[in-house]
C-alpha cells in the first residue's frame, strides 16, 4: 500500500494522503508510517467514519495500547476512550488545557497519542503541538544547563480539575506520581527534548521549590516565543492525528461551552 507524505510545518507534523486506515496493512507499509512518524513526530490521516478496531489496529503499528488510570471506558470498547462533553463515558470534556505531555505522572509516559475526530463544536475546535526538541536546542546556553540539572515532580488528581494546577494538599494519597527530568533523553535515538510543563510540576530536585518555580516560569515564558515550532490542527470530523507525546507538546484551546466535542482517543505506551 503506497501514500504521500505531505510535511504541515517545517518542526511539526505531515499529512498522509492515499492510506485506507480501514485496510490490512503490509510489513513495508507499517514501515514506512513508523519511519515518516520518527521523521515529522506527527501524522495526519483524514477519513471519515472510521471504526474503532480499525483506529485500534492502526496504533499497535506504533506500540501497544494500554488504558491505565481511573477513567472508566466501556467493555467493549476497552482499547478505546472518549475525550466528549456529550457521552456519558466522555472524560477531559470542556474547557482549555495549556501545553503539557501526557501522564509524565507515570514513571512511562505515553509513547504517542492518537484522536480521532466524531463531534466537533460548529464554532471550531483546535489542538496546538509544539516541537519541544527543536525547543530545547534554542535556548541560551546558561538557560539549558540550569534546566538539565534538574528534575521534577509530576502529580496528577484523578477526581481534580485536569485544567488547573495539581495541588497536591487536595490529591488523594493514591494520585500518580513521578519524578521526570526536565530535560529528557530519547533512548532510541539520544534526542532530547525540554518537558516544561506548569500544571502538573508539584516538587523539585536539584533546587529550593522557589528557585524551581521559578526555573519553571522562566522557560515558559521563553517558549513562547517560539511560535514557528508550532502546529494548529483545526478539526474536522473524520481527521485522525497521531503525535509523539515524548517530542512534543500539546495544547487545547477553549471552544463555546455547550457545543458537543468528541474525539476517540488511543493511548500508545
Amino acid at each position: 500500500m503506497s501514500f504521500e507524505v505531505r510535511k504541515l510545518t517545517p518542526h511539526v507534523g505531515a499529512e498522509i494522503v492515499g492510506l485506507d486506515l480501514a485496510k490490512p496493512y503490509d510489513r513495508e507499509t507499517a514501515d514506512a508510517l513508523r519511519a515518516a512518524f520518527r521523521e515529522h513526530h506527527l501524522l495526519l490521516v483524514r477519513q471519515k467514519d472510521l471504526a474503532a478496531e480499525d483506529q485500534v489496529r492502526f496504533g499497535r503499528i506504533f506500540g501497544d495500547i494500554v488504558i491505565r488510570g481511573k477513567y472508566k471506558v466501556q467493555p467493549q470498547e476497552a482499547l478505546t476512550q472518549y475525550v466528549s462533553n456529550s457521552r456519558t463515558d466522555g472524560i477531559l470534556g470542556d474547557g482549555e488545557i495549556e501545553f503539557h505531555q501526557d501522564h509524565t505522572f507515570y514513571e512511562h509516559p505515553l509513547k504517542a497519542i492518537i484522536l480521532y475526530g466524531i463531534e466537533i463544536p460548529p464554532s471550531g475546535s483546535a489542538t496546538k503541538f509544539r516541537n519541544a526538541s527543536v525547543m530545547l536546542g534554542r535556548l541560551p546556553k546558561d538557560l539549558r544547563q540550569r534546566a538539565e540539572r534538574v528534575k521534577v515532580l509530576h502529580l496528577y488528581n484523578y477526581e481534580g480539575d485536569y485544567t488547573r494546577w495539581q495541588d497536591p494538599a487536595k490529591a488523594p494519597a493514591d494520585s500518580p506520581r513521578a519524578w521526570q527530568p526536565l530535560v529528557w533523553t530519547e533512548p532510541e535515538t539520544g534526542r532530547k527534548a525540554l518537558w516544561v510543563i506548569r500544571v502538573s510540576v508539584v516538587g523539585f530536585e536539584g533546587v529550593p521549590y522557589e528557585e524551581g518555580k521559578a526555573l519553571i516560569d522562566e522557560l515558559w515564558d521563553y517558549a513562547a516565543g517560539m511560535d514557528d515550532l508550532t502546529y494548529v490542527h483545526r478539526w474536522q470530523p473524520g481527521d485522525l492525528v497521531i503525535w509523539n507525546n515524548l517530542m512534543l507538546q500539546h495544547a487545547r484551546e477553549p471552544f463555546t461551552a455547550g457545543e458537543r466535542r468528541t474525539l476517540r482517543r488511543t493511548p500508545i505506551v
